[in-house]
């Protein structure tokens, strides 16, 4: 990204303004958005399918999978590309996504223009916790700023990369008002580091809080107070988009409570204590478990097998258990074969924002598949054992 192109999207970004309020229905959503809506089902169009699917995992090198490629909407992104491993061609793939919904954004007005800035934040948290975790612990920036996934990427990162106080004591303070008090996720580091800091030298305690605390348990702290606040406004927006959010929404906060507890039990989390605080702190304060199981059930919950016992009134979730081995072991496959589920109905009706919130979950699918598939081939793996969930049949 040149120089020029750095200082329009840093004066972009702080010209972003949150819009509210309803969105309309059948009769007036298509003034505003009908175009970006009908664009979006022309990507839609640009899935995998499962046959296409079969052909990949049948390919016996990197150079077949280009190949196969070539038939795809994918034709394109691999023409010029000498060199081929399994990472270059997944990047090349998601670059792809990326350049498809960044025109979204560029194209994007009132609520909705709101609505796609939201789904970035998730990317963009991830990469400052990266980030600031990386310089407290003297590691290269410069390596992990290619690694950011590219919508998690911002004029930003590079200021905080440039920061030269952070062996002040203050210097975390002082790189909050001087270039996190700048992003749009500054609330929430805000709010997570304000309920963190007790002393009277707050740039002591968040560096304490950063050396003491798993990156890990900091980022999904601050990811849940973006996603408590993105599931308020999509709430204000009203409607068909209110309604079908409101059911994504619950289930990615369901999802994210029951991979935190299963990923709890060989860590601190799972000590009596931890599990009534601590752990407590990172689930949502919505969902269709809570507040009875996250805040009251899983309080309890120290091994899959008191998990399972928790999940077993809830049908959706308990089903999964039943099929799953006594370790939960496939739980979290399940989960995300169910969340393609949820996705892809979000295309099934019109007039909403929810398949934009959709078609972004399921290109995350969609790579996650691709990954896997290219390093099985890459491996030599025999074909049998590729597993995938397949989005769109056809």
């Amino acid at each position: 990204m040149s120089e020029s192109d750095n200082k329009r999207e840093l004066f972009e970004s702080q010209n972003i303004v949150r819009h509210e309020g309803p969105i309309g229905g059948l009769l007036t959503f298509n003034c505003e958005y009908g175009f970006l809506e009908a664009v979006l089902r022309g990507f839609k169009s640009g899935f995998l399918k499962d046959a296409e699917y079969r052909q990949l995992c049948n390919c016996d090198n990197l150079e077949d999978v280009k190949l196969s490629l070539g038939d795809t909407d994918f034709m394109n992104v691999l023409q010029s590309q000498a060199k081929l491993t399994p990472d270059i061609i997944a990047n090349k793939c998601r670059d792809k996504f990326v350049g498809e919904f960044q025109y979204l954004r560029t194209q994007a007005v009132g609520k909705l223009s709101s609505f796609l800035e939201f789904i970035t934040y998730e990317y963009l948290i991830h990469s400052i916790s990266l980030i600031i975790s990386s310089l407290i612990k003297g590691a290269n920036v410069e390596e992990l700023l290619t690694k950011c996934h590219p919508l998690g990427r911002s004029p930003h990162l590079k200021s905080i990369m440039t920061f030269e106080n952070f062996e002040n004591a203050d210097g975390l303070v002082e790189l909050y008002r001087t270039v996190l008090v700048d992003t749009p996720v500054a609330p929430y580091f805000e709010k997570y580091f304000n309920s963190e800091i007790k002393g009277d030298s707050p740039g002591r305690e968040i560096q304490k809080v950063y050396n003491e605390v798993e990156i890990d348990i900091i980022e999904n702290m601050i990811q849940k107070l973006c996603l408590e606040d993105f599931y308020c406004y999509t709430q204000t927006l009203g409607g068909e988009t209110a309604l079908m959010m409101k059911e994504l929404l619950e289930f990615e906060a369901d999802r994210r409570a029951i991979n935190i507890t299963l990923n709890s039990f060989n860590s601190n989390l799972n000590d009596p204590h931890n599990r009534t605080s601590e752990r407590k702190q990172l689930y949502c304060s919505f969902g269709k478990l809570y507040p009875e199981a996250t805040m009251l059930g899983f309080n309890k919950v120290g091994n899959p097998q008191q998990l399972a016992v928790a999940l077993a009134p809830y049908k959706v979730y308990n089903d999964m258990v039943q099929k799953s081995d006594p370790e939960l072991r496939s739980l979290p496959d399940d989960l995300l074969a169910y969340e393609v589920q949820l996705n892809r109905q979000a295309f099934d009706s019109q007039s909403h924002f929810a398949a934009f919130y959709g078609f972004v979950k399921l290109k995350q699918q969609e790579e996650r598949n691709l990954r896997f598939i290219l390093n099985c081939i890459d491996q030599r793996r025999d074909p049998k054992e590729i597993r995938y969930v397949n989005i769109f049949r056809g």
